[in-house]
C-alpha cells in the first residue's frame, strides 16, 4: 500500500489558519450509520397472514452511510505532533485541500476521541486521527 499525502488546514485559536501535510498510510472507511427494514405481507387479506407462520417478506428499505478516513502522520518529534493534535482537536473548522487553489477544500469533522500520538522506534512519534467527510454519500431508499 503506497503512502498518500493529505494536506490539512485548520482554524487556529489566534484567528488564522494552520497547514500541515500528513504523509503516512491512511485507511478509507465507509461507515453505515443507519439502516431500516420493512415487513411486507405477500398475501394481503389472506387469513392468518401475519404472525409466526405468516407469508411475509422482509426488505431493507434504506441505508445511510458516511465516508471516513484514518489519517496518519509521518514520524516526527513528540512535541510537534502533540501541538498539532491539540490544535486540530480544538479547531472549529478543519478542511482537506485537494489539488491547488483556494476553492479545492473539503470540510471534514475530526473525531476528537480518535486523536492519538504513538511512540515508534528511537523516540520518534506518529499522530493519527479519524475524519468524517461532511458531504454524505447519497442515501439509498427503496
Amino acid at each position: 500500500m503506497p503512502r498518500e499525502g493529505t494536506y490539512i488546514t485548520w482554524y487556529n485559536n489566534l484567528g488564522g489558519f494552520e497547514f500541515w501535510e500528513f504523509f503516512g498510510y491512511k485507511d478509507k472507511i465507509l461507515s453505515v450509520e443507519a439502516t431500516g427494514e420493512t415487513k411486507v405481507n405477500i398475501f394481503n387479506g389472506w387469513p392468518k397472514s401475519y404472525g409466526a407462520n405468516a407469508s411475509t417478506i422482509t426488505k431493507q428499505t434504506f441505508r445511510r452511510t458516511r465516508r471516513q478516513e484514518l489519517i496518519r502522520s509521518q514520524n516526527l518529534d513528540r512535541e510537534v505532533l502533540e501541538r498539532i493534535g491539540e490544535e486540530i482537536r480544538s479547531s472549529v473548522l478543519v478542511e482537506i485541500i485537494i489539488g491547488s487553489g483556494k476553492r479545492n477544500k473539503i470540510g471534514v469533522i475530526v473525531d476528537n476521541s480518535s486523536v492519538t500520538v504513538r511512540r515508534g522506534i528511537d523516540k520518534i512519534y506518529s499522530l493519527s486521527f479519524t475524519i468524517s467527510y461532511t458531504d454524505l454519500i447519497a442515501n439509498q431508499t427503496v
